[in-house]
């Protein structure tokens, strides 16, 4: 537990370098650095939409595994997320590990990168519209290539790529025009679905 914990932790600060190493070069000081990365409260109305909002980008992906069979042997290798739970005893500790690595070491690493500094810097430059899909984009793109040696038939690729950069829009939507531009109602919600997703690709599948 406590490895995890500290690997979590160490990827949180990992993400967090880039945009600090940015804010630093342009402000000189530490101050003013949450509030630029969207650390800053949120409004009751995006958290509400972000949870059942974690079951669309749930759902796409537990398909994905259901019905196809390369997803999935990926998904349950040993070396993966969901393939390490899968190797693990279903008991108070790996819960535990489970919430820490769902919720701290990819959902929030991912979104104060992805949606505090990526999102935030393209929108600024070229409007919600563009700037948004362009971090969707960028964001599909990561994940879909981690697919890419797996998957050889285009539509498929085009089909995993779908499934992130959907999830990433809308929670660029979420923050920037219902959440006050706070990452918090993000967080909610790919934090919710990484759990759903650990969980029962982990334990269930």
């Amino acid at each position: 537990m406590g490895k995890e914990f500290f690997a979590s932790i160490m990827q949180v600060i990992l993400f967090s370098a880039i945009p600090l190493i940015v804010f630093l070069a342009k402000h000189k000081t530490f101050k003013g650095f949450l509030k630029y990365i969207g650390f800053v409260p949120t409004t009751r109305k995006a958290v509400l939409y972000a949870i059942p909002a974690s079951l669309l980008y749930f759902l796409p992906l537990l398909l994905l595994v259901k019905l196809n069979p390369a997803i999935r042997s990926m998904m349950l290798e040993p070396s993966s997320v969901t393939g390490m739970f899968r190797q693990m005893s279903l008991n108070f500790n790996t819960v535990v590990i489970l919430l820490i690595v769902a919720v701290v070491k990819t959902s929030l690493a991912e979104e104060i990168f992805f949606r505090g500094f990526v999102a935030k810097r393209l929108i600024a430059a070229l409007g919600f519209v563009k700037g948004n899909f362009l971090q969707a984009t960028i964001f599909g793109l990561v994940h879909s290539l981690l697919f890419a040696p797996v998957l050889k038939n285009i539509f498929l690729l085009l089909l995993v790529f779908s499934y992130p950069f959907a999830a990433a829009y809308f929670i660029g939507y979420l923050n920037e025009k219902m959440g006050n531009g706070s990452i918090l109602p993000g967080w909610v919600m790919h934090g919710l679905a990484n759990v759903l997703a650990y969980a029962i690709i982990g334990f269930v599948i």
